[in-house]
């Protein structure tokens, strides 16, 4: 049921945004962006749980779109920071507006007492999880 859940919101947003041209992985680049600024692309591509090359080609659509710029690390001159451009605000709030409006669509009817216990339940399925799988790295080094 949580892949259901997670699978139906991830359309409805998409179906949302598409009038904006952008994918669903474009808005999860420029919101992770937003968050913490000039992220290597590989800190990114993991971030949004995107491939390094799949990532490449999302930054080279917002970089052409005037959304994000590139520039080199300067602790790694191989390395590429992505920073999110001016032009790229609107799109953001945007994008925030239509996650509430999702979000909101997606818990209409649960009760806040039941969305308290929901999202506590949810926490500590990601808690345990993160957990495991922190001890299954450390079990195989």
């Amino acid at each position: 049921m949580l892949h259901d859940a997670a699978r139906l919101i991830k359309s409805e947003f998409e179906r949302r945004a598409r009038g904006h041209r952008l994918s669903l992985m474009q808005w999860r680049t420029l919101g992770a962006l937003n968050l913490t600024d000039g992220l290597s692309q590989v800190a990114l591509a993991a971030k949004v749980e995107a491939s390094q090359m799949t990532m490449s080609d999302i930054i080279d659509r917002l970089e052409s779109e005037g959304l994000v710029r590139r520039e080199s690390d300067p602790a790694d001159k191989r390395a590429k920071l992505v920073w999110i451009t001016q032009a790229a605000r609107p799109v953001v709030e945007e994008m925030r507006s239509i996650a509430t409006e999702v979000y909101a669509a997606a818990l209409a009817g649960i009760a806040p007492e039941d969305l308290d216990g929901l999202t506590n339940s949810l926490q500590q399925i990601v808690t345990n999880l993160e957990t495991d799988d922190t001890e299954q790295k450390e079990d195989v080094a």
